[in-house]
């Protein structure tokens, strides 16, 4: 449902769960020291600790020794600092896919719930006078279970509520304009109840003005463009004084005061960096969107190239063209892109696809990129991504299958396809072919790395964790 999310923006919707090791299960010394090296990638010695504890090798071996601590760091741990090693050294952290991957990523950790950004802006109280609180309390009775129509334009909205005025089908409306497309098909009715400081505060009080079944609200403007609602029911729940409520109309209004401090924020960025669109450019998308039913999508193919490469978006920190706005705006799930119809329609999605960065470079002006929390995750996902492109460069690309070998492996191996056509099976075939090529392929180019990228190890570590480890065996 598209006004049900708080009242945030919809693609701040992430978890991260941080488990912490128990202390006494590694000396505080080995806890972020690295043990070993390859080029400049560093593996840390909790990695190894417990694991090497638990293998073969350990339990096999009468007594440890550095050398056996080592060739197992070698046989089990060093492939992947291999690989990072050689796609630094071929530059692969500037490969363009690459640097858009960890864009977002930056941005996704950035903005997230509970990252560093929100830590930084959001108070953590917000003061809540008595006229407040009443207000909640004359609607905390109430719970309301509503419909609606939402759409970008005003002279739109005003068009379609005197339409409804005069008689018109709300469910043929519905389906034509409504961008909620999370409830379009379903009469625009919200899957959630509304209660009081659950939505925007204009929209609660045209929502909590409406009594009578079937009344229909004016045009209300929130964030998300011009909501005309439609009231099914009025539930009347049992609540007690407003002495004993005073507790849960205070968190309430809390969180209603916390949901609005963020969506003035968050307004307040596209002024901070001076957000402005090349308005030029709204045609061409108006003609490359494509309807599907209540969904579409923009048709890239109908854009020219000098089109795509102009830019569309510019702030004062970075751009985007018209060819990244598409992209991002395909790549959205369905139900969050609004149906580029009206000019309007894209002011909203600008608005929407843009504000992640922007609050991340916000978060960069104040700092926020060097939290300590903040920058062990972009490390992970810089060495997790890297890797994967080094796989998708140094190995998958690098491994030539021609349509000749695809269908002579079909033809040695007939019975894994049974009775089924070339034809129709050619693609398995080839994943199933390029599977057994890239693990000998991978292996072989492993090997050459492992020449071209010694490993240097950290000694003391090293004599630490064998000293550790033999006074456990001592003790069995």
């Amino acid at each position: 449902m598209v006004w049900v999310k708080n009242g945030l923006v919809l693609f701040l919707i992430s978890l991260i769960v941080v488990t912490a090791c128990k202390k006494e299960e590694e000396p505080p010394q080995v806890r972020h020291q690295w043990i070993a090296m390859v080029d400049s990638f560093d593996l840390w010695a909790s990695r190894v600790d417990h694991a090497f504890e638990y293998s073969k090798d350990f339990k096999k071996a009468k007594a440890i020794t550095p050398e056996l601590l080592k060739s197992y760091i070698k046989h089990y741990f060093l492939d992947e600092l291999y690989l990072l090693a050689e796609a630094k050294t071929l530059k692969l952290d500037e490969d363009p896919e690459f640097l858009k991957i960890m864009k977002k990523i930056k941005i996704k950790e950035m903005t997230k719930p509970n990252g560093p950004l929100f830590k930084a802006i959001v108070p953590e109280k917000f003061e809540v006078d008595n006229k407040k609180l009443e207000l909640l309390y004359q609607r905390l009775p109430y719970r309301l279970t509503l419909q609606q129509i939402l759409v970008t334009s005003k002279s739109l909205a005003d068009s379609i509520y005197d339409a409804l005025m005069k008689g018109a089908d709300w469910n043929k409306l519905v389906l034509k304009y409504s961008n909620d497309l999370y409830t379009a098909k379903k009469e625009g009715v919200l899957s959630d109840y509304l209660v009081p400081g659950m939505a925007a505060p204009e929209y609660e009080e045209a929502a909590f003005s409406l009594w009578q079944k079937g009344q229909i609200s004016r045009p209300v403007k929130t964030d998300f463009g011009y909501h005309i609602i439609r009231l099914m029911y009025r539930e009347k729940l049992d609540v007690s004084s407003f002495n004993f409520e005073q507790e849960r109309l205070k968190k309430i209004a809390q969180l209603s005061a916390k949901n609005q401090f963020i969506r003035d924020y968050i307004r307040s960025l596209f002024d901070k960096f001076h957000l402005t669109a090349n308005k030029e450019l709204y045609p061409a998308l108006l003609n490359a969107f494509e309807r599907k039913g209540v969904f579409g999508t923009i048709n890239p193919q109908k854009i020219k190239e000098n089109d795509m490469e102009a830019i569309f978006i510019k702030h004062d920190r970075d751009s985007m063209s018209l060819g990244g706005f598409v992209e991002a705006y395909n790549e959205l799930n369905r139900y969050e892109r609004y149906r580029l119809e009206r000019p309007e329609d894209i002011d909203i999605m600008v608005r929407k696809i843009i504000s992640p960065e922007l609050m991340y470079y916000d978060g960069v002006e104040r700092g926020l990129d060097k939290d300590p929390l903040y920058q062990d995750f972009i490390r992970y996902n810089y060495r997790h991504e890297l890797e994967k492109i080094a796989q998708k460069r140094l190995i998958d690309e690098a491994i030539p299958i021609s349509d000749q070998e695809v269908k002579e492996y079909f033809d040695r191996h007939r019975n894994l396809w049974k009775n089924s056509k070339f034809k129709d099976v050619k693609p398995y075939v080839r994943n199933r072919l390029l599977v057994e090529k890239r693990k000998r392929y991978r292996g072989e180019l492993l090997n050459a790395l492992r020449e071209k990228h010694p490993v240097k190890f950290n000694e003391e570590i090293i004599q630490e964790l064998v000293e550790k480890y033999n006074k456990k065996k001592q003790a069995a």
